[in-house]
């Protein structure tokens, strides 16, 4: 029964293989889109199941009590060539910045409060922010001992700013990068720089990296194992047939991804390029059978179907044991870990899929059309050229 069904999947491939082609873009081109769905979680709450005891509790505290959590600003000297530098935090200037970026933030929507930790300075000064250094320094004289390193720091180089929020967790990251943008557009004087911190944003942070690293790691894994098929195959064009599939595979699993509403958490970044390392090895055996029944003198069809036939029953089985061990991740009690169970075994279903429908119509094409149309592009350049 699965022969048959091999077999009739390679006739397709061979009698009409643009037209494969053609429904395997379409395929790709929405699950690209679906793809662009996929949020990315990076808090600890989300990777806990909802019905954790510590979980519900911290709900019930804040749907009684509130939930706040703070996104931080630190204003600091930071080394500078310029002549007018500030050379100590206690400047008029800083405090001048510090209250430009506090005024800022209050106007920001979901921050309930902004305090700075120079603010007792300014309070002491009437509510006023004092003219000239000196008057700093003494209204700082004055202050209890063990109020004065928590206005400007042990070393006397920083200035905390304090904004509270009660945004949930995903607009917290966006209230975050909002905040980075205004305190990066702040008229700080020389010789000081202002970092956005805290929890907020650490998550906006990590999901930044976490994308690029997908990116980075999945582009760098895709140009290693086209080396590695350039050395075996010793050709550009059929060293990238079999990586086509798997590529295709692993856009259909981020666009999987989109339609089940599953995020992207740090385990499931690792997906993309946990798949192209797995999910090659199934066109390389497809491929490299193709090329044994062509040297043993067999047509392009028989060598096609034949390939797709046997090392498709064999990469049947294999797909199966493979995503069966990926489906028992989705019985563990991290959120995180059902949900890398999930999307890696609906890659390799993808992969083995891709490989067996698309990978023998990229060989006929490559096959058949690729050299006529490398002859008329010839054709059209001598032409061209005699014309000149």
């Amino acid at each position: 029964m699965i022969k048959k069904v091999l077999g009739k999947i390679a006739h397709i491939s061979e009698k009409r293989p643009f037209m494969v082609v053609a429904i395997v873009m379409l395929i790709t081109i929405f699950m690209s889109i679906m793809a662009g769905n996929v949020k990315t979680e990076t808090g600890y709450e989300s990777m806990l199941p909802d019905d954790n005891p510590v979980i519900q509790a911290l709900d019930d505290v804040r749907d009684k009590f509130g939930g706040s959590s703070v996104i931080n600003v630190a204003v600091k000297l930071a080394p500078s060539d310029n002549s007018n530098r500030v050379n100590d935090i206690r400047d008029p200037e800083v405090l001048h910045a510090v209250d430009y970026i506090i005024k800022d933030i209050e106007t920001m929507d979901s921050i309930t409060r902004v305090s700075a930790t120079s603010d007792i300075i300014i309070q002491q000064n009437g509510g006023i922010i004092p003219n000239d250094i000196q008057t700093v320094k003494n209204i700082f004289r004055e202050l209890p001992e063990d109020a004065k390193p928590k206005v400007f720091g042990n070393d006397y180089t920083m200035i905390l700013i304090s904004a509270n929020t009660n945004a949930d967790s995903g607009r917290q990251k966006e209230l975050a990068k909002d905040l980075m943008d205004r305190v990066e557009e702040a008229p700080l004087p020389p010789g000081t720089v202002a970092v956005v911190t805290g929890s907020p944003a650490i998550s906006e942070t990590m999901d930044r990296l976490m994308d690029e690293g997908m990116m980075i790691t999945s582009l760098f894994a895709m140009v290693i194992i086209f080396l590695i098929l350039l050395l075996y195959f010793k050709s550009p064009i059929k060293s990238t047939l079999p990586l086509i599939p798997v590529i295709i595979a692993v856009i259909w699993s981020q666009g999987s991804m989109g339609i089940l509403n599953i995020p992207r958490d740090m385990a499931s970044s690792l997906v993309s390029s946990l798949l192209l390392g797995l999910g090659i090895d199934y066109g390389i055996h497809l491929y490299h059978r193709y090329k044994e029944e062509m040297k043993l003198g067999n047509s392009l069809e028989k060598s096609i179907e034949t390939a797709v036939v046997s090392t498709g029953s064999a990469v049947l089985v294999t797909t199966a044991t493979t995503v069966a061990g990926f489906a028992a991740l989705t019985i563990a009690p991290l959120p995180m870990m059902a949900n890398m169970g999930i999307t890696c075994a609906l890659g390799i279903a993808f992969s083995m899929i891709v490989v067996i429908i698309l990978l023998p119509a990229l060989i006929v094409i490559d096959e058949k059309h690729t050299p006529k149309l490398l002859n008329g592009l010839k054709f059209l350049k001598n032409k061209f050229l005699k014309e000149d």
